[in-house]
């Protein structure tokens, strides 16, 4: 029942804890995505603003004011504040009155701003001159033809704290919000504001939240702590989670299961009390014959009439005193027998000490093979760890380099000259990092062609850069085997102890990550480990493992954007774009997964998820509608360049049973000018099936007529950029005019995506653009709400 208990407590604990972690993670994710996108926009309204004010049209006082009102409606927070000292004029979104002693440039936001001119900043909270109120600002300087001066945008505490109040973990968990140097500055019931709760430890524990979680006490309660840092400004939201509640929680489980336990301890025990009075009556028995036979009557014996196993000890009884009968025979053993067996053991004996002998000298041999390099006599890997383990056990204080170093191009030595050369060269090269200038080192050999190499002593991460250096420069002149010179080169990484790791694990693993960086720079040189390295392995590892899940595990959907056609004044077709929801990948933007995903060739994989959902899902939405639509999808220039691309497109578009011209297919110029010829054949091939093919993003790219006219493609969609661009003046808007004419002119469609105002539809309307995509028709939407759209405007065109 222990046992029990202990396994139940700790299974019941494990999940409690969890179930704490995971609404921890929720709030979290979902506070630190709320401020982060929000803060976003906000330097995008900045930016936007900056680039109204450095072109060369200029605008009159009234003009500025509707400028910065119009963006004012348009902040994502309350209680925000969009303002910009021009030229000596202050001008805001919202109409305040201004003291005529409130003097801008003197105040630090805008010294700030003037300190970083060629940045957006976040200033530290700071009391507002005109509302007296606790607020931040993100400032910008502006230079323009015509204007000089400095943009802002306040952010009022008071609604951050709103914000984090209403987030909540259990009863008696925390959200914070934390500044910069750690004081409490948002929390539930304004409980610790103002406090710095984590004094001097905070930038060492604040770091070690935010990759995993930390105990830590407050205010003399147990609390576990998770954070996320708000790049934007330097903050931290802070989550607690109470270890006083999990106990609670814990001990609630567990009262029914100690009841139950007790209440079977007490039954069996009584139980088990009376069965053993009524078994061993019979045993009782059993010892009062045993006395008889310790006084020397052997004529007695046992009744075997009772319970089995009782009766299997009288039997052995009655056994033994027939075997004592028989004793005196037994014993009767020659003294002529007893020399010969004392001879034949005292020969086995020499024998066994000759066979010690020769078994220690083939264990040292063993074990010198097992603890070195059989090629190079260098010590192997595992000897290796066993020494630096045993030295940062031995000696915590005393500072060791831990180098790393791996052959550039080998295996062309091997493949050209043969692996016994390699192997000659390899000896080589340990005979050279043998005699090396450090005097107290270890060198080991734990691959094919990778060495490692410990400096002890080591004084600084200087010295050991200058020991890194001095074996890079070991390769300069070339290794000479048999009057041959190979130009070998070496790619090293370096890390130290204590500050890289605290174990022989840790050292060797950073060092490995940096010589990859240094292998991934250009090889022939080296590269001193920092947290940078570690970050970047690490968020690619976390993103290739989210990938990996979200694919078996259903972690991917599809979003749907309208396409509006001007002709025919109705949705005629959609774009599928990818969008993830699975804990691992949602911290990441979808640019970044697929950035990773076409690094470690996962892309192919997203992209055949992508055509088959897409396939399936508007098979779904044309048996709703009278009309069909026909629906786009993007494709990564990786899976372009594969050699089943066409095939793997023929095969999900006959599997999932949709007609091919449903399917347009969306590439990019840069895609399609890597190996031009090849991939101009795939395109004739999926046009052939009668599938449509759209150049993305035109005007990004190369953008050269010379292979526009020629290229198999349908329609090309006009890069946001330029729509952004066309109300600003005449000459973005003969862009757009001249870049639709030009595609009209061979015989192409026009896509132009990014439309958000009216006006921009208006244009594109004007200069006969087909096609429109934007928020002005509609954001991307998940199916069901797509459905409802296409259905009712199905309905409307139809009457």
């Amino acid at each position: 029942m222990t046992l029990f208990g202990f396994i139940a407590s700790k299974s019941i604990k494990k999940n409690i804890e969890l179930q704490y972690e995971q609404e921890s993670e929720t709030v979290l994710n979902r506070t630190a995505i709320y401020f982060e996108s929000s803060f976003n926009i906000v330097e995008k309204i900045i930016e936007k603003i900056e680039q109204t004010l450095t072109t060369d049209q200029k605008l009159t006082s009234d003009e500025l004011e509707s400028l910065f009102s119009d963006y004012q409606y348009i902040i994502p927070l309350k209680g925000t504040f969009v303002y910009g000292h021009v030229n000596g004029q202050l001008y805001t979104g919202v109409d305040t009155e201004i003291p005529n002693d409130f003097t801008p440039i003197k105040r630090m936001w805008y010294k700030e701003a003037l300190w970083n001119k060629e940045d957006i900043v976040w200033t530290d909270p700071y009391l507002d001159y005109l509302d007296q109120e606790i607020v931040i600002s993100a400032t910008k300087y502006v230079k323009g033809p015509n204007y000089d001066g400095v943009i802002a945008v306040d952010f009022q505490l008071d609604e951050l704290s709103d914000i984090i109040s209403k987030s909540t973990i259990g009863n008696d968990g925390l959200v914070m919000l934390l500044n910069q140097s750690g004081s409490v500055i948002a929390n539930r019931h304004n409980y610790l504001l103002g406090e710095p709760i984590f004094a001097e430890q905070y930038h060492s524990l604040i770091e070690e939240t935010r990759e995993k979680y930390v105990p830590y006490i407050i205010n003399e309660e147990n609390f576990i702590l998770h954070s996320h840092e708000i790049e934007q400004i330097g903050m931290n939201i802070l989550t607690a989670i109470s270890e006083d509640e999990v106990n609670h929680k814990l001990i609630e489980n567990l009262i029914p299961i100690l009841v139950a336990g007790i209440v079977c301890i007490l039954f069996f025990s009584f139980m088990g009390y009376g069965i053993t009075l009524l078994w061993t009556r019979p045993i009782k028995k059993l010892g009062i014959l045993m006395n008889h036979v310790e006084n020397g009557n052997y004529q007695v014996r046992a009744n075997v009439k009772s319970y089995k196993e009782v009766t299997r000890l009288a039997m052995g009884f009655n056994s033994m005193i027939r075997a004592i009968n028989k004793r005196d025979r037994k014993l009767m053993i020659s003294n002529n027998e007893i020399k010969r067996t004392e001879e034949q053991l005292r020969k086995k004996y020499d024998e066994l000490k000759e066979s010690q002998r020769v078994l220690k000298l083939s264990e040292e041999k063993v074990a010198h093979l097992a603890s070195h390099d059989s090629l190079t006599g260098l010590l192997n890997r595992r000897r290796l760890n066993e020494e630096l383990t045993k030295s940062i056990v031995n000696d915590k204080d005393c500072p060791i380099a831990v180098i790393f170093i791996d052959l550039d191009n080998f295996k062309m030595v091997n493949d050209t000259l043969g692996h016994s050369f390699g192997d000659r060269l390899i000896v080589k090269v340990a005979e050279l990092l043998k005699n090396i200038s450090p005097p107290y080192k270890q060198v080991a050999r734990i691959s094919g062609d990778e060495f490692i190499l410990l400096i002890y002593d080591i004084e600084s991460e200087q010295q050991a850069e200058e020991v890194a250096k001095e074996i890079v420069d070991l390769f300069d002149t070339g290794i000479v085997i048999d009057s041959k010179i190979l130009n070998v080169t070496a790619s090293i990484g370096v890390s130290m102890y204590p500050e890289h790791g605290t174990t022989a694990e840790d050292l060797l693993k950073t060092a490995d990550m940096a010589m990859y960086r240094a292998k991934g720079s250009g090889k022939n040189g080296y590269r001193l480990f920092d947290e940078s390295i570690q970050k970047e392995i690490h968020e690619k590892s976390v993103i290739e493992s989210g990938i990996r899940k979200s694919l078996e595990t259903n972690g991917l959907e599809l979003h749907f954007q309208p396409l509006y056609n001007t002709k025919d004044k109705k949705i005629t077709s959609i774009e599928a774009l990818l969008r993830v929801r699975s804990p691992e990948l949602v911290q990441f933007g979808i640019q970044k997964i697929i950035q990773i995903a076409e690094f470690t060739g996962q892309i192919v994989e997203i992209d055949n998820w992508v055509l088959e959902n897409a396939c399936i899902a508007i098979k779904r939405i044309n048996k709703q509608l009278v009309n069909p639509i026909k629906i786009s999808v993007n494709i990564s220039p990786v899976h372009i360049m594969q050699q089943d691309f066409v095939e793997n497109v023929q095969y999900i578009v006959e599997s999932t049973g949709i007609p091919p011209g449903w399917l347009q297919l969306e590439i990019t110029e840069t895609s399609l000018m890597k190996s031009f010829e090849t991939n101009f054949k795939k395109l004739e091939m999926l046009k052939e099936l009668g599938i449509s093919i759209h150049l993305d993003d035109f005007g990004t790219g190369y953008s050269s007529l010379s292979y526009l006219n020629s290229l198999p493609i349908d329609r090309v969609k006009i890069d946001k950029s330029f729509v952004d661009m066309m109300l600003r003046s005449e000459k973005e808007q003969r862009i757009i005019e001249t870049i639709i004419s030009l595609a009209h002119n061979i015989g192409l469609e026009v896509v132009a995506e990014g439309v958000e105002q009216k006006e921009q539809l208006d244009m594109l309307v004007k200069y006969k653009c087909e096609l429109i995509q934007g928020y002005y028709i509609s954001k991307p939407i998940n199916f069901e709400k797509v459905v409802l759209k296409l259905q009712e405007e199905d309905i409307n065109y139809t009457n």
